[in-house]
């Protein structure tokens, strides 16, 4: 239901993407699980993807408004334009920080330590269907 001389711009998917994406996606659904109740209270799950890039400061600044609030535009992964062996540096780069920034806020010692180990284990499962 398009007008004569509309513009139409598409986003190519390939089947790639689709991989990637659903791999990331369920490897943080999987990490979301060990956040405690008092988390995700404030963070539904749906937004733990944009906790997350916001909490790290994967965006840009587009307008700062005089109250000091901030327009903002989160950055993309792309993960169309990434080899199978770079979306995986790309998660195991994230990983770490992961574990610092937001699991160790919550956990301490031997319970930090297995919930680590736990998705270390699962991150490998997650990638070996690739």
């Amino acid at each position: 239901q398009c007008r004569n001389g509309e513009i139409l711009s598409f986003m190519e998917i390939t089947d790639r993407d689709i991989k990637f994406h659903r791999a990331y996606m369920s490897l943080l659904a999987f990490i979301y699980g060990y956040m405690p109740p008092q988390f995700k209270s404030v963070v539904p799950k749906d937004k733990f993807y944009q906790f997350l890039k916001h909490l790290k400061g994967q965006y840009k600044v587009l307008f700062s408004f005089k109250d000091g609030t901030k327009l903002v535009e989160y950055d993309s992964i792309a993960f169309g334009n990434m080899s199978e062996k770079r979306f995986k540096e790309y998660v195991k780069e994230q990983l770490p920080w992961i574990y610092t920034n937001v699991i160790g806020e919550f956990f301490k010692d031997e319970i930090y330590d297995s919930i680590i180990a736990t998705i270390e284990l699962e991150y490998e499962k997650f990638f070996s269907k690739l």
